[in-house]
């Protein structure tokens, strides 16, 4: 699913320069659970979005399914984020002034899906993550866990292969923290590819492999013997392999 080899990403200010990635091979089979841990500085963050094709390697070599990003340029870069990745962010990310159903549209339309269609993915996914009466709701009006479920379903109507998400659970109670990461556990056990970025090792222990970051290298990699499990409503899991396969 996801091969680098010698991936760098380098910041230059005046003379100096940041080696936020510095020269990582990192090998992720299809259907791994990873999370990406370090201090701050360690460059975990870079590290997500030269996978995830919003920032452009300094050097090295990227491959996400066979694709290799460092030859993309910016439009088939773009192409690519829209069509076979799904993005969260810890803030959400969320249009305040579309309603959810508006936000989880976004991404479809830019793929040229037609109205329709549009609005019966983007309704039936927030029902799948527990927003089905929420839809005409705008974010403002909704708690912070609910805003993630619907950013989980922004990225996931256009049935990604692999999910990125960058602190997911930074600005969530530890309770919510577990039903967004339950949300994560269930669409790995259905298939998906999953890289989190999070500095909270509970959180962390719920995936199949940490990478543990500092100073823009890998310290270690560690394989968790036993993930923890969080807890997930069985309809909620049954909801969202039964969208998911819908898309398909």
């Amino acid at each position: 699913m996801i091969k680098t080899a010698q991936l760098q990403r380098y910041f230059r200010s005046g003379e100096s320069c940041v080696k936020a990635v510095d020269g990582l091979d990192i090998d992720i089979a299809a259907g791994e659970f990873i999370a990406v841990m370090g201090p701050s500085g360690s460059g975990k963050s870079t590290l997500l979005y030269v996978l995830g094709a919003m920032d452009r390697p300094t050097g090295g070599q990227i491959s996400i399914n066979g694709k290799r990003l460092d030859l993309m340029d910016d439009q088939e870069c773009s192409d690519f984020r829209n069509r076979e990745l799904g993005f969260v962010f810890q803030s959400f990310h969320l249009l305040p002034r579309m309603t959810l159903v508006r936000n989880v549209e976004l991404p479809m339309l830019y793929a040229q899906v037609e109205a329709a269609k549009r609005h019966a993915r983007a309704v039936m996914m927030l029902q799948a993550v527990g927003l089905g009466d929420r839809f005409d709701h705008f974010p403002a009006e909704l708690s912070g866990g609910q805003c993630q479920r619907a950013a989980i379903a922004r990225a996931l109507v256009n049935s990604p292969a692999l999910l990125l998400a960058d602190e997911p659970t930074g600005n969530l109670d530890s309770k919510t923290g577990l039903e967004i990461i339950g949300i994560f556990q269930a669409l790995n056990r259905q298939g998906m590819t999953i890289v989190m970025v999070t500095h909270d090792e509970n959180m962390a222990r719920h995936a199949g492999r940490i990478i543990r970051m500092r100073d823009g290298l890998i310290e270690r990699i560690e394989t968790v013997s036993k993930p923890l499990q969080a807890v997930l409503p069985a309809e909620v899991e049954t909801s969202l392999r039964e969208v998911r396969h819908a898309a398909c």
